[in-house]
């Protein structure tokens, strides 16, 4: 298949992002091992979601200069600065850090009177009972995933039958061991993805589902798992279904694209990187690259000119597939080709803005 390196090797990106533990994800690329304190700097700021406000007075009201050291701390701190200016509806402030030691801010924000842009289903309130080994075994696997990308250790050896194996003996007895325990107590994860109310355990739940044998089957439930209302939740599912949309195009089942293209919308960089990595998959099929150019052209040329390398690499991907030119990093020609799209029409499936119903499935 065409670009099946490159499709792995995206897929190896989002399966380190999406495995770390919650704060690693704020430097969660290549970073030296934690007792080195190393010090990132701001390399740059990208901003999403603002329909009013120009990018220019929200990266002021930062108040925050490039060289400036990136901590966890500096991040909190900017985010509350951002909420306590009474001017949004939401604020997320995201710091993706990569190996050369620099640090990039992504500003997600849902303008007042803009609130329609959140359409997460109710959070569960049950309580689904699974069983802690195979929990505790999944956080096991987590763990030792993280600390093999800290060490550059492990790669992917194949996603061909729709889940991650890795070449590493150690995690590859943990994926080895899903493969055996996640058809016993399919029913109880799809339920506890579903209705339980605690999001870490929904979480580890989408994140075993990507074992499961029937990769047809799960797409259903992971699919609806990208409109939970926590954004951790909605990183696992997507990560699980990441190498399904690769056997998809494999073996030409059919992948709905419309709960991606929605998750490609939503107001945080979590989930535009996710929904990318899926569409990175998928867009080599001619029968799906209308749909994504309609849905997603306006947010990937957006993506194009982000400072934040895995965004934007991704976007650059996404559109030399769906366009068929090699504008490469021309961000000024990607702008032009998408000025052009416009005036030709929107595809009867074509997405009007991101708060739109989806469009028609595959």
């Amino acid at each position: 298949m065409r670009h099946r390196p490159l499709r792995i090797f995206s897929a190896l990106i989002l399966s380190a992002l999406a495995s770390a533990p919650p704060a690693a994800l704020l430097f969660a690329q290549n970073a030296p091992p934690p007792t080195r304190k190393p010090i990132y700097t701001l390399a740059g700021v990208d901003v999403y979601g603002n329909r009013a406000i120009p990018p220019a007075d929200i990266v002021a009201l930062l108040g925050v200069k490039q060289g400036t050291e990136v901590t966890p701390a500096l991040v909190v701190r900017l985010e509350d600065q951002l909420k306590s200016s009474g001017k949004f509806a939401f604020a997320k402030v995201t710091s993706t850090s990569y190996g050369d030691r620099k640090s990039y801010l992504t500003v997600d924000v849902v303008e007042k009177g803009d609130e329609k842009r959140f359409p997460f289903d109710a959070s569960p309130t049950g309580n689904v009972q699974v069983p802690a080994s195979l929990l505790d075994w999944v956080r096991q696997y987590q763990k030792a995933t993280y600390e093999a990308v800290q060490h550059n250790r492990g790669r992917l050896e194949d996603i061909n039958e729709g889940h991650y194996l890795n070449n590493d003996p150690d995690l590859r007895k943990f994926e080895e061991k899903m493969l055996e325990m996640v058809p016993q107590h399919y029913d109880v994860l799809v339920r506890a993805l579903q209705e339980d109310r605690d999001p870490a355990k929904r979480s580890l739940c989408a994140v075993l589902l990507g074992w499961a044998p029937d990769k047809v089957k799960v797409l259903v439930p992971l699919q609806k798992a990208l409109k939970d209302p926590e954004v951790q939740v909605r990183a696992s599912a997507a990560r699980s279904l990441i190498p399904i949309a690769y056997l998809s195009s494999l073996n030409h089942f059919p992948f709905p694209l419309a709960p991606v293209l929605d998750q490609l919308h939503y107001p945080t960089v979590s989930d535009r990187t996710k929904a990318a990595g899926i569409l990175v998959q998928l867009a080599g099929e001619p029968g799906n690259q209308a749909q994504i150019r309609g849905q997603a052209g306006e947010i990937l040329v957006k993506m194009a000119e982000a400072n934040q390398p895995s965004s934007r690499d991704f976007a650059l991907i996404l559109l030399s597939e769906i366009s068929g030119e090699k504008y490469g990093t021309d961000v000024a020609k990607w702008k032009a080709w998408w000025a052009e799209q416009q005036k030709k029409g929107p595809p009867s499936e074509t997405r009007g803005a991101p708060t739109e119903k989806p469009g028609a499935r595959p």
